[in-house]
């Protein structure tokens, strides 16, 4: 029983300790984009109330991150400290990373509405062997999980608007494999 108790709480340890140090299976850099630069120091920054907001050139670097489709911002929120991507008028960014070839993996990130932006917002996901739209009003937010199987050990990931204006936001990327026991959908 003691050792059974011990065990436990070494496994326990060990978990919290990866967890502290970054170590998850998330294969996306920065995908809470919070070692991207503040926005407020960047050029061309502009401060609403309660944000910062920072322009974006194709081929510009957000840490992990490349800026494929233009006009997009990178935002700050002064009161949670959160960041997202404003992809407005089909701006958009991509991230290459590495994977096992044959094996599943999911991509998550949360899309919302831009409440400044059209009624219907859109973007566009493409990683390898999909190729797919999905939609937010100006006032919702919602989970966004895609699967997909690379060919290769190395695997481009692209989200980018393809309509809303303004909008949408995008925002806590991850890509994560698909646990060995679970069945495909």
């Amino acid at each position: 029983m003691k050792k059974q108790a011990l065990s436990g709480l070494l496994a326990l340890g060990l978990a919290a300790t990866g967890w502290c140090l970054g170590w998850t299976n998330n294969r996306i850099v920065n995908g809470g984009l919070l070692d991207s630069p503040n926005p407020s120091t960047m050029a061309g920054a502009e401060e609403d109330q309660y944000v910062w907001k920072a322009p974006l050139e194709v081929g510009a670097d957000v840490p992990g991150f490349k800026v494929t489709r233009e006009p997009i911002k990178l935002v700050w929120s002064k009161g949670t400290n959160r960041r997202w991507l404003e992809l407005c008028d089909g701006g958009g960014v991509s991230q290459t990373i590495h994977v096992q070839a044959g094996r599943t993996y999911i991509f998550r990130f949360v899309l919302e509405g831009n409440p400044q932006g059209d009624e219907r917002q859109s973007v566009n996901i493409v990683t390898p062997g999909v190729n797919k739209s999905e939609t937010v009003t100006r006032k919702e937010t919602r989970p966004i999980e895609t699967r997909f199987t690379p060919t290769s050990d190395q695997a481009a990931i692209e989200v980018y608007a393809t309509e809303g204006g303004r909008g949408p936001r995008v925002r806590t990327f991850e890509v994560e494999p698909l646990a060995l026991n679970s069945i495909n959908r």
